[in-house]
This record gives C-alpha cells, structure tokens and sequence, in this order.
C-alpha cells in the first residue's frame, strides 16, 4: 500500500466519521421518569357512605354501626363484605402511577364520559368523586381521575372488579325477586 492510498483511506475515514456524528447518529431521548403519587387519601374506617354510578344505575352504601348496607336501591340487598373490599381496594391502593398531569384530552383516556363514579363520603371531609375511564392498551389497569385533581391516574383492575362483582350481585338479586 502506497502513502496517498493510506492518506486517501485515512481522509475517507475521518470524513465519514464526522459525518456520522453529526448527521447520522441520533441523540439518545431522555429517559421518561414515571410519576408516582398517592391516589387516594381517605383511610376506609373514615368512610360513611358511597356512591356507584354506571350506565343509568345508581347504587348508595352507607357503613352503620362499622357494617355496610346497601341503601338504594330500595329493597335489595348484597354483602357487606363485598362493599368493603370494593371500599378497601379503592382506599388501600398504594402510590400509582399518573399518566397525565394536566390532561385537556381526556377521551383518549375513556373519561371524557366515564364508564363509572364513585363518590366517597368521609367523615368531615367533602364528598369526593372518582372517574374510572377506560382500560388502558395492556389491560391490566384502568385510567381513573378524582374530582378534586387534574390528574390522570392508572389504577388496578380490583376497583372495576368488585365493582362489577356488586352490580352482578343487584342483577342476581333482581332476577330472584
């Protein structure tokens, strides 16, 4: 090999390598930090009574004497233990991740118009109301948001999972009757 085809080879090199570092290569994006935050703040033995909203239906528990009955509709009736859970998995969640902070969109999280509500009366607090929007794509969560925040929150499925369980319960009931 000849010096000019080692300086030829050489230039060729170097020209490439800039051109690599500055029109090829790519910055790495940053590196997306998921946000955590508490979802709800109101311990399950502070709530008196709460409210499940969905498709038309309106279902009212109230806790009397540390038990929970079912208030309306009138004259049916479900577990106790089964309101509790679905009070527990909504009060005992741990922090979870928010997906929007201040979201203008919120029908591509399924809560422009909510598949359910839940309201939560505790005691010496004003009454709060949870949104649960649409599963998200993995389907192992749903999109939620409080009426209190601007949040857009993804929670556990257990919260949509009892509360299914509790209007399956009221079909149930109804069919018997």
């Amino acid at each position: 090999m000849t010096w000019r085809s080692a300086a030829v080879y050489w230039a060729v090199f170097l020209g490439l390598s800039g051109y690599y570092l500055l029109a090829v290569r790519e910055t790495p994006a940053p590196i997306a930090h998921l946000t955590r935050a508490a979802f709800l703040d109101v311990p399950a033995d502070k709530i008196e009574a709460i409210a499940v909203r969905r498709d038309g239906k309106l279902v009212r528990c109230r806790q009397v004497n540390g038990r929970w009955t079912l208030t309306e509709p009138a004259g049916r009736s479900v577990s106790a233990d089964l309101i509790e859970t679905l009070v527990g998995n909504l009060t005992q969640l741990p922090d979870v991740e928010v997906v929007a902070e201040n979201s203008d969109a919120l029908g591509e999280f399924g809560l422009q118009t909510p598949q359910s509500e839940i309201t939560v009366q505790a005691s010496g607090r004003a009454a709060l109301s949870v949104r649960l929007g649409a599963p998200n794509p993995a389907g192992t969560a749903v999109y939620a948001q409080r009426s209190d925040s601007q949040r857009v929150f993804l929670i556990g499925l257990n919260v949509r999972y009892y509360e299914d369980l509790l209007f399956e319960a009221l079909g149930q009931k109804a069919a018997e009757q």
